[in-house]
């Protein structure tokens, strides 16, 4: 028997810096997300961070975002977090910060902006303890 078969398809010339034009990782994009009002309205570096989540998140909807990530992708820590304060403020995203357990800020994707629903809380925090409850 076979395995599965690799597609030969290949990403357009323009939209990729290969030169093959074979990408391992790529992003949907809707035209109906870029023509939203509400999305047009966002700064370019808030939406040009959303598109770089959207890629880190590989379609999930909670998500690490390390500041070492934004750094890959050429963002510096203000844009960093001004992008992230921005997207917060407008309902595309919301965050669980991790500095008081020294872990990494968790993210999930909202559909507040377009919905008006809140998103889903993130699970409690696990607390680590070595004495056990006494009855």
């Amino acid at each position: 028997m076979s395995g599965r078969k690799r597609s030969s398809r290949t990403v357009l010339p323009w939209l990729t810096a290969r030169s093959d034009g074979k990408e391992g990782r790529f992003i949907q994009v809707g035209n109906s997300l870029l023509l939203d009002k509400r999305v047009q309205k966002l700064s370019g570096n808030a939406l040009r961070l959303y598109l770089c989540m959207a890629m880190e998140s590989g379609g999930k909807r909670h998500f690490l975002f390390p500041q070492a990530v934004g750094k890959k992708y050429g963002i510096c820590p203000a844009g960093l977090w001004r992008g992230m304060t921005e997207l917060e403020e407008k309902g595309f995203l919301s965050h669980r910060s991790g500095k008081n357990v020294r872990q990494p800020n968790e993210y999930v994707f909202s559909l507040e902006w377009r919905t008006g629903e809140k998103p889903p809380a993130f699970p409690p925090p696990v607390a680590i303890c070595s004495i056990s409850p006494s009855e």
